[in-house]
């Protein structure tokens, strides 16, 4: 199989998650719903992506990238998170053939007893006639002194490794999202010990920057038999706004290159 293209992973931030009290450097006129769908549309565009995957995706605002995007060649699918959440993910992509896609809605409960509503969203290709799977995931955050086995952000990349990507290993496989979790942590570790690849290794910058703390906690994995050059990143400290007109997210884009 050859494969030469670009997959991106973008958490664009749900308007309903918008408190302006974590945003202190942004102009409020940005924080207002629905103000940034035009600036996240160019952003998208910006990054010339085949593939890109978006987290924190509000039903309005697909319908308003769909409208962005559509006539440059995409096409989208978007899947909602259960429980009454207000957002989900979507990918997007301009590639011929798409052989469908899954939704995948985690196990894991929350401490009342529900599940929680997160999901991995899952869209087929068929490249040189042999499948690309490529997995699109919001993971939960969780308390950092919670214990790995009952971390639910765990539990659901667990389910993802072993649920989908070991029950079909002879299909190369793109994993990404914001996993809230950061390079090193366990949850990382556990794609890797899956024979996944972080496009970023050895590169993580922050790419997030909320309630003024830059962190990495969003990635890509590819598997082994894909090379991965990734974008490089725009740096963020403590006081960089987020969002802004140049980036209308709190979290940057990021993006490689994957050929085998």
């Amino acid at each position: 199989m050859t494969v030469d293209l670009r997959v991106a992973s973008y958490n664009i931030l749900a308007d309903a998650y918008v408190k302006p009290e974590w945003f202190p450097h942004t102009p409020a006129h940005l924080l207002r719903p629905r103000s940034r769908h035009a600036l996240l549309a160019c952003r998208i565009l910006e990054l010339d992506a085949d593939i890109v995957c978006l987290q924190e995706v509000e039903p309005d605002s697909f319908a308003a990238l769909q409208e962005a995007l559509t006539p440059r060649g995409y096409t989208g699918v978007m899947a909602q998170k259960q429980q009454g959440r207000p957002d989900g993910c979507a990918v997007f992509h301009r590639l011929e053939r798409s052989t469908g896609h899954r939704v995948h809605h985690f196990s894991d409960r929350l401490e009342d007893g529900r599940i929680s509503g997160h999901l991995a969203l899952v869209v087929d290709f068929d490249i040189g006639g042999e499948r690309l799977r490529v997995a699109c995931t919001h993971l939960r955050w969780d308390r950092p002194d919670r214990p790995v086995e009952q971390h639910q952000g765990m539990q659901q990349a667990t389910e993802l490794i072993h649920e989908l990507i070991r029950k079909d290993p002879n299909a190369s496989w793109v994993v990404c999202g914001d996993f809230n979790a950061r390079p090193g942590e366990p949850l990382v570790r556990a794609f890797e010990a899956a024979g996944l690849l972080d496009a970023y290794a050895g590169q993580h910058q922050p790419t997030c920057n909320a309630n003024g703390e830059p962190k990495a906690i969003d990635f890509l994995f590819h598997s082994s038999a894909l090379r991965a050059l990734p974008d490089r990143l725009t740096t963020l400290d403590a006081r960089t706004p987020m969002p802004s007109e140049q980036e209308p997210s709190d979290h940057l884009p990021i993006a490689a290159r994957l050929m085998r």
